[in-house]
């Protein structure tokens, strides 16, 4: 009867020592999903980053630098082309990147969806026209934009008057 009993402590300590080893690693995986969910967290757009800090927050970043081109086509950016004016290629260029900005921004809140998608057709419905700087629609664009860095980014781009007609 003794060896029965022992036998039972050891088949129970052996069952407790498995439920154990088997729900540390059920523990191991809701840390490796939460760290991995931290760093792709990074790749999504949030408010309060500072993009020029914490570059790893790519999306704030995209909207920073969507913020800057946009900025160009409305005297709001200063762009140094070694003293040459900018072409309407290269305008055309700034504008493409502008739509990347945008393309690589990952979002998937509520709050200013509709602001970001707004910018995103405009930014389309500029490319489909082939829209020349001047063109009201840059002032648009610019304007959803900029309200975007403004409320995403702590650190947003800072626009620049250049000209009596560019209003901060």
């Amino acid at each position: 009867m003794g060896k029965w009993i022992s036998g039972a402590v050891a088949v129970v300590l052996l069952g407790i020592g498995f439920f154990v080893l088997m729900s540390e690693k059920d523990d191991a995986k809701p840390v490796r999903a939460q760290q991995q969910s931290e760093q792709e967290q990074k790749e999504w757009l949030v408010v309060g980053v500072d993009p020029n800090n914490s570059p790893e927050y790519k999306s704030n970043a995209e909207l920073y630098f969507a913020h800057l081109n946009s900025a160009i086509f409305v005297d709001k950016a200063n762009v140094n082309n070694g003293g040459t004016s900018l072409t309407n290629e290269d305008y055309r260029g700034i504008l493409k990147e502008l739509k990347g900005n945008l393309d690589r921004i990952k979002y998937n809140g509520e709050e200013k969806k509709d602001e970001l998608e707004k910018a995103k057709e405009l930014v389309n419905q500029a490319i489909q026209n082939d829209a020349k700087k001047g063109n009201k629609i840059f002032d648009e664009i610019h304007e959803v934009i900029h309200d975007l860095d403004l409320h995403f980014n702590k650190t947003h781009f800072a626009d620049e008057k250049l000209t009596e007609k560019a209003d901060n």
